[in-house]
């Protein structure tokens, strides 16, 4: 048994089996596998000679559908060939992949929910006819992340979206009906209880359901029309008599249902007397995980296990605690049960992937290979036991033994030159045949991992004859795959609280239970605007993943005896800094006993070492790349984003400009905010390039702005990497760049001088003797206008255009905020120093800060504080005033940078280091 105290929920159905004797003539469905599992663990160890059928409703209406479903490859590829016949689309396969799987899911949400779709259609039409600019506000250009929910649309997929989405959908759903094949909603919709098929079951008993798409329930009213049916509902009165509980929310709405209302029988056992709760406070996510398993291995005074695995479950809300977890559990002799999915990008065999992907490219340019291969085979030789893939091997592949030139090397070397699906094919099959046959969770791991990847690639392969590797690796990067390990009965479960479906234990250890944690967020694109989704009643996914968890939450307190809920505490930086509403919720609405603890994890105390890294000669000699050379070698550059990490934190410079340490993460404004800017830059760049020393009038800048999304389109498709969030990037830029050359027609005539101008000019200083340090820096245009040139540099994040001083660009503690100002006045000096510092033009730092022009007294450039007025700031027009005082401050920074007596030390701003790439060198990830 599960449970020690109460019966589980299951065995009231094992009695009603029992007491009608058609054990044989009954058919049993459940919402999960796992909770089958469960129940015929209890039914075997009660009736070891008896068997019963029992069916995951999915797998039942499955059955009783004339159409068969079909993989989701399979459904894009062929809406991709519906949509380009159709709409007279010219894009790649990989580019229409994004859009068109939130088509597919818009599509499947239309049949699961029953959505009337002419009605429908007509709704959506007639809503997209506002403007896309409605849903742009200033409030969204300085949030991406809150944007990012919106669904904004680029002029295609709106007018895809608003004019087409009837025909699209009509016409792809007949053409799959035609062929009965479908996506999983066409496939419930089609289905019909098969009377042939009922006729073979006395009863069909439903089991232990929650919520119940429309599509689902229509399929279970159909079946009480032909069949007995009986229902078994896994509920407690406390939350289902409570309206305010969402933890009931769906089961009350089935209560009300005339066909649902018999069966509903109101017991309590959640607020039983005898039953403790802990609500443990931890440091951090892996003390958690520390915590379960020092637990699990606790014993009692009789020497046997105070938590026996077979009465005790793990809890968790989606997949991040799945790698400490797993790692951890490996090292007991504890077996599991579960059913789980697991990041595919956390898996050896996904780094495996990127060192064939890596040594492919080498044999398609034909660089040197032998690192790839070192590489390959040491990930490789945890699972071969061909002796070729050992150390050996490495040995005779680096030292161009000649079985580096044959056997299995010769699919690895790609002597032919094939595609990357082939070649990975080839030799990832090769791999898997040599796989370790074994029940170890690290290799039963990564052995699904590469049946997943193969069944991936020949999935792709069957679509694409080729495909990028940016598409390969993101698409992998993004994908789960299904984990499992069978000991129902012997076992410890480690559940998802979200299908922990007719599950009861004695003992169960919720983890991460930090509001946003459990659950996480859920984002899901879609074409469909939220005021048409709420008025069709189309589901929100996180309504729907907050219901569902506090039902998994509530129902599994029911039984238990000892449970044990694990937060992070306030001042993490790594979660949310609020223990679960549901944790909240139990200290008031119910009488349960509940202890609140904390859990420290014992490491050994030690010190954080201060880094400072002393100038020695083999340091200098790294410095000396930047001095200009007598000879005509060439010679490295000071860059304005060099000089700003030295100002962040010396030994950042050091590490980046002076180690070149390969850079792991992305900045803290995140990925999204990085692709815009650079996207914003390059349309900019393609635009002007053309007119290179030509006058830009009022009209030709207009004229640029009409064409402005075919330059967007064609920047995007020259990328290697996709962007994230396409749609949304594709309306946030054309919104910017519209505005941009909005701005420039204000400011026509002018004349473009250059654009992505790369400039380098040495600086004299007095080292041990008179040395010259080379400066450079990318222009991002330079145009001139009444005897003015104007420096211009486009900036679309967040950063400052005022100044107190000129000295203040230099102030370490103020670099963060005056960085752009920082590196557009260096490029103005660099500028006007190459062409003379008196020449008649007057040469201008000229920062835009794109966001801000949507503001009406917004005015571009740098503005510095008047002398003797410290509230109003003038306008830098000509850097030839500020030209001194700027170089000797620059002077003067570059003078500490080749100081030898002045070591590379760590900054004191610990808020630098919370998105430094090189927080685990330092150890300050521990204390940030």
């Amino acid at each position: 048994m599960k449970t020690l105290t109460h019966q589980p929920f299951l065995a009231q159905v094992i009695h009603h089996l029992h007491r009608s004797n058609r054990k044989q003539q009954s058919l049993l469905i459940f919402p999960t596998q796992l909770s089958i599992d469960y129940f015929q663990s209890l039914f075997n160890k009660k009736r070891a000679q008896e068997s019963v059928t029992c069916l995951p409703l999915h797998q039942f209406i499955i059955m009783h559908s004339s159409i068969k479903p079909l993989p989701t490859l399979t459904l894009l590829s062929r809406l991709y060939r519906l949509v380009e016949r159709v709409l007279n689309r010219k894009e790649s396969f990989e580019q229409f992949y994004g859009w068109g799987l939130t088509l597919l899911q818009d599509f499947n949400g239309i049949d699961t929910h029953l959505l009337n779709s002419s009605a429908f259609c007509a709704s959506f039409i007639q809503q997209n006819k506002k403007t896309v600019d409605t849903f742009v506000d200033q409030n969204l250009l300085g949030s991406l992340e809150k944007a990012r929910t919106l669904s904004l649309l680029q002029e295609k997929e709106e007018l895809l979206v608003s004019e087409q989405l009837p025909l699209l959908y009509e016409s792809f759903r007949e053409s799959l009906i035609e062929k009965q094949e479908g996506y999983e909603g066409l496939c419930y919709s089609m289905a019909q209880p098969l009377p042939k098929l009922i006729a073979t079951y006395q009863e069909l008993i439903f089991i232990g359901f929650n919520s119940l798409t429309a599509v689902e329930e229509q399929f279970i009213q159909q079946c009480q029309a032909i069949a007995s049916t009986t229902f078994f509902w896994d509920v407690d009165a406390h939350y289902l008599d409570h309206p305010n509980n969402v933890a009931g929310h769906y089961l009350r709405q089935h209560r009300a249902k005339k066909w649902f209302q018999k069966s509903f029988l109101t017991a309590t056992y959640l607020n039983d007397p005898s039953k403790k709760v802990w609500l443990i406070e931890t440091s951090s996510i892996v003390a958690q995980v520390q915590a379960v398993v020092t637990a699990l291995q606790e014993k009692t005074n009789k020497g046997l296990p105070k938590f026996p695995a077979n009465q005790t479950a793990i809890v968790v809300s989606g997949s991040d605690l799945l790698i400490p977890l797993l790692d951890q559990l490996s090292k007991l002799s504890i077996p599991l049960h579960f059913k789980l999915e697991y990041p595919f990008r956390a898996t050896v065999i996904y780094s495996l992937l990127e060192q064939f992907v890596k040594l492919w490219e080498a044999t398609m340019e034909g660089k040197q290979m032998e690192i790839y291969i070192a590489n390959l085979l040491a990930l490789c030789d945890p699972f071969v036991k061909d002796m070729m893939q050992s150390g050996e091997a490495i040995g005779n592949a680096l030292s161009n033994d000649p079985s580096y030139q044959s056997g299995v090397f010769d699919l690895w070397l790609n002597k032919t030159h094939k595609n990357l699906l082939s070649y990975l094919k080839e030799g990832l099959a090769y791999i898997d045949h040599y796989f370790i046959e074994t029940d170890g969770l690290f290799l039963a791991l990564n052995k699904r991992a590469l049946s997943h990847l193969l069944k991936y690639i020949d999935g792709l392969a069957a679509e694409m004859d080729s495909c990028s590797v940016a598409f390969l690796l993101n698409r992998l990067k993004e994908s789960k795959i299904c984990f499992h390990q069978n000991h129902p009965i012997t076992g410890l479960y480690i559940v998802e609280v979200a299908a922990s479906y007719n599950l009861d234990f004695e003992h169960i250890f919720f983890l991460n239970m930090n509001e946003g944690s459990f659950p996480k967020p859920m984002h899901h694109d879609s074409f469909v605007p939220y005021d048409l989704r709420y008025n069709f009643g189309l589901p929100f996914l996180d309504k729907v993943a907050e219901n569902n968890t506090a039902y998994g939450f509530y129902r599994l307190l029911q039984r238990a005896q000892n449970i044990y809920c694990y937060y992070v505490q306030k001042n993490s930086l790594a979660t949310s800094s609020e223990m679960n509403r549901l944790l909240m919720q139990l200290t008031f609405d119910s009488t349960l006993k509940v202890i609140q603890s904390d859990h420290a994890m014992h490491l050994p105390t030690r010190s954080i070492p201060v880094i400072s890294i002393q100038k020695d000669d083999g340091v200098m000699q790294l410095l000396n790349r930047f001095l200009v050379k007598e000879s005509s070698a060439a010679a490295s550059s000071l860059t304005p984003s060099a000089l700003i990490a030295y100002l962040s934190c010396p030994l950042q410079f050091y590490f980046i400009y002076l180690l070149q340490l390969k850079q792991r993460v992305w900045p803290k404004d995140g990925a999204e905010a990085v692709q815009l800017g650079t996207l914003f830059h390059r349309v900019m760049a393609r635009c002007y390039q053309p007119f290179v020393g030509v006058q830009m009038d009022k009209e030709m800048v207009m004229e640029l702005a009409s064409n402005i999304k075919i330059k967007l389109k064609e920047v995007i498709a020259a990328q290697r990497t996709e962007p994230s969030a396409p749609m949304l990037l594709h309306a946030l830029l054309e919104k910017l760049l519209v505005r941009m050359l909005d701005s420039d027609r204000s400011d026509a005539p002018f004349t473009i001088l250059g654009v992505e101008v790369t400039i380098k000019q040495p600086i004299l200083l007095n080292l041990d003797i008179a040395r010259k340090v080379w400066l450079s820096g990318v222009i991002d245009r330079i145009d001139t206008s009444n005897h003015l040139i104007r420096i211009i540099d486009y900036k679309t994040g967040l950063s400052k255009y005022t100044i107190a001083s000129i000295a203040s660009l230099f102030d370490p503690p103020q670099i963060k905020k005056n960085k752009a100002m920082f590196q557009t006045f260096l490029y103005a000096w660099l500028f006007k120093s190459l062409h003379g510092m008196h020449g008649p033009q007057q040469v201008m730092p000229y920062l835009i800060h794109i966001r801000s022009l949507f503001l009406s007294d917004y005015k571009p450039g740098i503005f510095i504080q008047q002398s003797g007025n410290g509230k109003k700031y003038q306008q830098i027009e000509d850097i030839m005033e500020y030209a001194q005082l700027f170089e000797g401050a620059l002077k003067a920074l570059l003078l500490e940078i080749f100081n030898p007596a002045i070591p590379f030390v760590q900054t004191q701003d610990l808020e630098i280091c919370a998105y430094c790439p090189y927080v685990r060198i330092c150890q300050r990830d521990i204390v940030a």
